[in-house]
């Protein structure tokens, strides 16, 4: 008997809307509205605080995002914890986001603190801020890639990770990342992490939809890192900021569009007939 997912999109497309819009504006139109309007309206300021500052805003609404992320998984209540983890234990998401946080603000410290040694007139520190994305999708992907080889190898964590006890199997990236995603930022709570692990436990075609997801997740973010790498180090200076920050962001719409129904197909397939009242659980 298949579990049931307790999550429907009907009523949260609101604050879907609400979500992505702060995704996509800070790092897209504020951080690029500051940076090009600066950079070519105004050739009087200082180059390194224009290099500064949308990285600076765009520090803000990061901070602002975790503190209200942490301070849910902190609180009194355990709604939205993992399952039986003590209050100040975080998620595994939360774990991987500080891990990307550190990367990413080594690499724009490092490029703002060489100054213009070259005097090439700011290149290389434009090229190095542009990848930020490209580090993420790196860092995603490895953390993918170990996964799935602890996954295979069926290597039993030693000690507690997320809502999993110790002497569980290390399970693939995408298996974390949805249940942590939906049940913190997408409102969930504790009653769809039991429903997602009782259902990952119980189903092996949830399981392999889990498995196929993290590995076409994980080769799809090698690549375009690649690429987005190539592109930053090899375009005109002028083009490599928005190729940077705003690249990702439509080669991750087709593949989530990818996801969405590959996701419906496997359920389909779970449940031996039309798929009528499921709401995937990546949809968050």
């Amino acid at each position: 008997m298949v579990v049931e997912l307790p999550y429907s999109l009907h009523s949260r497309y609101a604050s879907i809307a609400i979500a992505w819009t702060v995704i996509i504006i800070p790092p897209v139109f504020i951080n690029l509205g500051l940076f090009y309007g600066l950079w070519y309206g105004k050739p009087e300021i200082d180059r390194l605080h224009v290099l500064t500052l949308p990285t600076a805003v765009l520090g803000i609404f990061t901070a602002i995002a975790i503190v209200d992320r942490v301070w849910k998984l902190t609180r009194s209540s355990p709604e939205y914890r993992p399952l039986n983890s003590p209050r100040h234990a975080l998620d595994i998401f939360q774990w991987g986001y500080f891990l990307a946080l550190i990367l990413i603000s080594a690499l724009i410290t490092s490029a703002l603190a060489r100054g213009d040694a070259d005097q090439d007139g700011h290149d290389l520190q434009i090229r190095l801020i542009s990848l930020p994305a490209a580090v993420l999708m790196y860092l995603v992907a490895t953390l993918a890639l170990l996964s799935l080889a602890l996954s295979r190898l069926e290597l039993k964590l030693p000690f507690r990770f997320g809502s999993l006890d110790a002497g569980n199997v290390v399970r693939p990236a995408i298996f974390y990342i949805v249940e942590d995603i939906v049940a913190v930022d997408g409102g969930g709570g504790l009653e769809y992490r039991k429903a997602f692990i009782a259902r990952y436990d119980s189903s092996p075609i949830f399981r392999r939809m889990i498995w196929d997801l993290s590995v076409v997740w994980m080769l799809y973010f090698y690549v375009f890192a690649v690429l987005l790498t190539v592109l930053v180090f090899t375009l005109p200076k002028a083009a490599v900021y928005v190729v940077g920050w705003a690249g990702p962001f439509p080669f991750a719409g087709l593949l989530a569009i990818w996801t969405i129904f590959h996701v419906k197909s496997e359920l389909r397939k779970e449940r031996k007939g039309p798929l009528e009242n499921e709401r995937t659980p990546l949809l968050s």
